[in-house]
């Protein structure tokens, strides 16, 4: 099956502390931070934006948006949702207008994750990324990843393989439980699951253009004294070369450089050209704190 989603485009949260996220955008990151609203939207490329960071009266688990081609493709993936008995409904005028999109829809998977598949988001040009990044890697694979554990892994399984139809990348089984790789372009994948009893946000991946920038990324973090999470280090999956910091939401952000592209011949990649993992490895998943907020209505 074809992937009728694109990429992953944007995240939406609620924090009790937006200061602190424009801080660690801007320090951190190198993101552009703009102010819109009782919010600030950040940006890492030519998108108006990549994520919605709303002054919220505590923390939320985020609402990940997912582009598709057209609106008859979202009339399909809301008809393929309803099989599944799982209600979606058309964004709202004021939604639409701030994700700046010309349509899409909302809907909570069985895991209790919100999602938004939208199309026709506005584009602003030239991104100028603030001090001393050269750049990130989006383009045909979006803004990054994002990781959760979930208390039902085949659910996801048939919302991002059946109705989406995204391709599985990986099936592991890790320390943490059984782990789930989703890819809907060339990204190893947008999206990744570990079996958990609850749900909560593990991480999202922000990729900058080299090590460098990675590097230079994690000294700022440590001499503002930011919890660094995990040190600098290779994973067997994506090949990224990366390290972990926690955010102001306390969730984990990875940050890193050299991921895998997974073209035609990923079978053969994944089978007999598989870098060597080190560095924080399997025991990433240990001793990190997640993030299982109340979740957004």
């Amino acid at each position: 099956m074809t992937s009728m989603i694109d990429e992953l485009c944007y995240v939406v949260f609620d924090t009790d502390n937006i200061e602190a996220w424009g801080r660690f955008a801007t320090n951190i990151l190198g993101f552009e931070t703009i102010a819109d609203s009782g919010a600030i939207k950040l940006r890492m490329d030519s998108r108006s934006f990549r994520y919605i960071i709303r002054q919220g009266l505590s923390s939320s688990l985020p609402v990940v948006g997912w582009q598709t081609a057209d609106a008859a493709s979202v009339d399909v993936l809301a008809s393929r949702l309803a099989v599944e008995e799982i209600a979606s409904d058309p964004l709202d005028t004021a939604e639409l207008a701030t994700r700046q999109v010309a349509g899409g829809i909302r809907f909570r998977c069985h895991n209790g994750i919100h999602h938004e598949v939208v199309f026709g988001p506005l584009h602003l040009g030239a991104f100028a990324q603030v001090g001393d990044v050269s750049g990130f890697r989006t383009a045909a694979g979006g803004m990054g990843h994002i990781v959760w554990s979930i208390p039902d892994v085949a659910a996801m399984d048939r919302l991002m393989l059946d109705i989406f139809g995204m391709a599985l990348r990986e099936d592991i089984s890790t320390p943490v439980g059984q782990g789930h790789f989703y890819g809907c372009n060339p990204r190893h994948h947008s999206l990744a699951v570990f079996s958990a009893p609850q749900l909560s946000l593990e991480h999202v991946m922000v990729e900058m253009n080299d090590i460098d920038d990675v590097g230079r990324a994690m000294d700022r973090a440590r001499d503002l004294d930011y919890d660094i999470i995990q040190p600098l280090g290779r994973h067997r999956t994506d090949h990224m070369l990366s390290f972990y910091v926690r955010t102001p939401g306390g969730f984990g952000m990875e940050i890193g450089c050299d991921g895998v592209l997974c073209g035609d011949n990923w079978s053969e990649i994944r089978s007999s050209s598989r870098r060597r993992p080190w560095g924080h490895g399997a025991a990433m998943h240990t001793h990190r704190k997640k993030f299982s907020a109340v979740s957004p209505p």
